[in-house]
């Protein structure tokens, strides 16, 4: 911006909120033309709350990758750790 010469650039953004852009854009404290260009192709991912099984998943792979760096057996977590 603001220069006189064209610069080809290959980007993608991925932008990510946890508000209601729709409604701010509404509100005009967001801008309409940057929702649009941010919104091209949404994905919804929903809270942990409502996949709380993820949970285990995402411990158990963080557990296996730092006891692999730290040249550990991994042990696991405990029954009482895995109903929580």
């Amino acid at each position: 911006m603001g220069g006189n010469r064209t610069i080809k650039v290959n980007v993608r953004i991925i932008a990510t909120s946890n508000r209601d852009l729709m409604h701010h854009v509404e509100q005009g404290s967001f801008r309409l033309d940057l929702f649009y260009r941010l919104n091209v192709f949404p994905v919804y991912v929903p809270p942990f709350r409502e996949r709380a099984d993820d949970i285990l998943l995402l411990a158990d792979n963080f557990l296996l990758r730092y006891a692999r760096k730290h040249g550990i057996k991994p042990t696991g977590f405990s029954d009482s750790a895995r109903l929580r």
